[in-house]
């Protein structure tokens, strides 16, 4: 059956929630999975590869709750890479959880085909047959947090610890006997498991479905030695596949009864993401369903993955139909085959200083855990917040070991007050040296109690601050009556009072990509209000933003409310473009008219209307003229913020909508006077030309429908 993995995550309201996952978008997280009744309110730990937890770091990918709301523990492999996909909520009444192919990410959740398996019970003495299971997954997180580092003995002593006494039957022993059961590599190879489990099996044919394989296919010489006389089939997604078509080819000719079968999604870019191994038997098929692709890093090496081991009735292909996907024979010179590597460990720094873990006490201590080549000197810890380039503390370390504690003064604590990251940095032979990044873990916001529901007042908030979330919190609503009421009267909070403002951070800053379409429960949930009444809410929404919020900055000219202006110019140029894209009764909700002409009024408040620039000289010019002797420092802010590729964003997506709607080439004389508009605006201000990776990223943001 198809899940929508979301409203899984409703069933429940959890005290205590837990994540692990290859890949994880803190930002889709944020606003996807922690508002959810199972992670809403619930103490959130997260276990990530170490690889991606350092590109987060290093490219400040971090969302406003990483380390502060939640727990972020990378877990480093030898040889392989932390790829399981494992998600549990824990709470008064009820427990669920579930096992798959799903990253933490707005793709693993929203537009992939995934292969997930979800289990719930009641968490009290009237629990079902899924509990024992459920308490394997429990323990499997308490195996990942005793390689968290130094913040393993609060892990085990405010939560694993606190859910054990509470609920004594997670700690269960052996579930070995149940029907079903949880396979780990963590501390083992999967492929001997499966051995011992279908040795001396009449296995007459083995399904291998997924989109990875390392490129000598050993994994089917492996099948082939145990069970010499089946038949075996690999399913995958051509285009969205790494199979080695030559070296299959190979091993078809060499071994016999080797089938390629191509999985084809209806719809136009979708991928199949789902890995499963099935071993079709007279009586049964079993099967390893969860997160190992069909690789020997995966069922073999030192991956470390989580599946389900079940057997059913059902054959493979019976259990894998789908709506969505056709499946049909190839042959191996029609596949099309892509470069994309398996995950794989990365290279260690070859200098060998490491800053393993950084943890802020309640105590105001902030406890470091590293590795200090012994000829380095001038050795020194920096801590920056989210986004700075510019340290916020810095300390010369004088220590020897490689743990050392630095106590806080209170007005120190006090600078922690979003996500940070720390580095050392010392010289080795002559040459400066720096540790890669590592996350402050705050534990006196971490270990918070929390009552259910702060996240939506949190998320609520947010909307009034600066707009973001404005699109996620309407789809929460239960309803069009909802949803017209309150667009009607929020009002995002007017601000001009400092340079950094309400959420300005430096730079337009990456939101989650992901929103779904219209929510269904809206269909029922509406008590009989139009699209109309709907379409009219959302179009004085944007106008009353344009006059009592983009135009007063005008008015203005404060250089302190420039991060006010663009949270708000960016939040209601995304309520049109989504609301563009959306249905409801076969109606478009916002037609391309009202974008298009919604848009450039938007952006005349930025740079001057498009004909009459004296009438509206916009927000830019009306700074300029405010701060004539200080035009540098206000070009510079400008540039920092990334205006000139906001602006060319956004007549991109005016000349795209009207592109589209009215079946025209996007070069034309109309499309042309507009991008001249906002080329002549940059010049004028002597601002830097926009890269076009910049514009693209924008551009991507803007138009934040599935």
């Amino acid at each position: 059956m198809t899940v929508d993995f979301l409203e899984f995550l409703k069933k429940i309201r959890g005290k205590f929630a837990f994540v692990a996952t290859y890949d994880f978008d803190s930002h889709f997280f944020e606003r996807r999975i922690l508002p959810t009744p199972a992670f809403d309110g619930a103490t959130v730990i997260v276990f990530i590869d170490n690889d991606r937890y350092r590109d987060i770091l290093e490219n400040n990918k971090q969302g406003q709750g990483f380390d502060r709301n939640y727990f972020v523990i990378p877990i480093s492999r030898t040889g392989g890479v932390f790829h399981p996909k494992l998600y549990l909520s824990i709470g008064e009444e009820k427990v669920i959880a579930s096992v798959g192919s799903n990253n933490c990410t707005s793709a693993g959740t929203g537009h992939n085909f995934e292969l997930i398996s979800t289990l719930e019970s009641s968490s009290g003495d009237d629990r079902n047959a899924n509990a024992p299971l459920i308490a394997s997954i429990f323990r499997q997180f308490q195996r990942y947090a005793q390689e968290a580092g130094p913040v393993s003995k609060w892990l085990k002593k405010d939560i694993f610890d606190r859910l054990e006494n509470a609920f004594s039957w997670l700690g269960d022993a052996d579930v070995s006997t149940q029907d079903i059961e949880l396979l780990s590599s963590h501390d083992g190879p999967l492929w001997p498991q499966i051995v011992a489990r279908m040795s001396n099996t009449d296995v007459r044919k083995v399904v291998m479905l997924a989109p990875f394989f390392d490129s000598n296919l050993r994994m089917v010489e492996r099948i082939r030695a145990l069970f010499p006389t089946a038949t075996i089939q690999i399913v995958s997604q051509s285009g969205y596949s790494n199979l080695p078509v030559e070296r299959f080819v190979e091993l078809r000719d060499s071994i016999g009864d080797l089938e390629l079968i191509s999985a084809t999604s209806k719809k136009a870019g979708r991928k199949m993401h789902a890995k499963a191994l099935a071993f079709q038997t007279p009586e049964s098929t079993y099967w390893l369903a969860g997160s190992a692709n069909m690789s020997n890093a995966a069922l073999s090496g030192g991956n470390s993955e989580a599946c389900l081991w079940f057997a059913t009735k059902q054959n493979a292909a019976g259990a894998l139909k789908q709506d969505d996907l056709k499946f049909a024979k190839i042959e191996p010179e029609r596949f099309m085959s892509v470069a994309i590597a398996e995950p794989a460990p990365p290279v260690q720094e070859p200098h060998g200083l490491k800053l393993q873990s950084l943890v802020l006490t309640e105590e105001g201590q902030l406890l470091a855990t590293s590795a200090i080549p012994a000829d380095a000197t001038d050795l020194s810890l920096r801590i920056f917040k989210r986004g700075d380039t510019l340290p916020t503390l810095s300390w010369n370390l004088g220590v020897e070991k490689a743990d050392f504690v630095l106590a806080l003064k209170d007005d120190d604590q006090a600078k922690f007050d979003q996500p940070a990251v720390g580095q050392l940095r010392a010289m080795l032979y002559g040459c400066e040296v720096k540790s890669q990044l590592c996350s402050v873990k705050q534990l006196p916001r971490l270990l918070r109690d929390r009552g259910g529901g702060s996240a939506a007042a949190n998320r609520l908030q947010r909307v009034i601050e600066s707009g973001d979330g404005l699109i996620e919190y309407v789809d929460a609503l239960g309803g069009i009556d909802e949803a017209i009421d309150f667009i009607n009267r929020t009002n995002i909070r007017f601000h001009d009072g400092a340079i950094s403002g309400s959420g300005g951070f430096g730079r337009w800053r990456a939101r989650d990509p992901f929103s779904g379409d219209v929510p269904e429960h809206w269909a029922i949930g509406s008590s009989g209000a139009s699209v109309a009444e709907l379409r009219e809410a959302i179009w004085e929404f944007v106008q009353r933003h344009i006059r009592t919020r983009l135009e007063r900055h005008v008015d203005r000219g404060n250089l302190g409310g420039l991060a006010n202006f663009l949270d708000i110019f960016r939040s209601v140029s995304q309520f049109l473009l989504a609301w563009h894209n959306r249905q409801i009764n076969d109606q478009v909700v916002i037609s391309a008219p009202f974008v298009t002409t919604g848009l450039q009024d938007i952006l005349a408040t930025l740079i001057g209307a498009f004909e009459d620039q004296l009438e509206q000289p916009g927000y830019g010019r009306s700074i300029i003229a405010s701060l004539s002797a200080d035009e540098g420092l206000v070009r510079a802010e400008l540039n920092r913020h990334r205006v000139p590729a906001i602006v060319r964003a956004i007549v991109d997506e005016i000349i795209r909508t009207r592109a589209i709607y009215r079946k025209l080439p996007i070069f034309d004389a109309w499309s042309q006077a507009r991008r001249d508009w906002v080329s002549s605006w940059i010049d004028e201000m002597q601002l830097e030309v926009p890269d076009d990776a910049d514009v693209i990223e924008i551009g991507s943001e803007l138009r934040i429908t599935a």
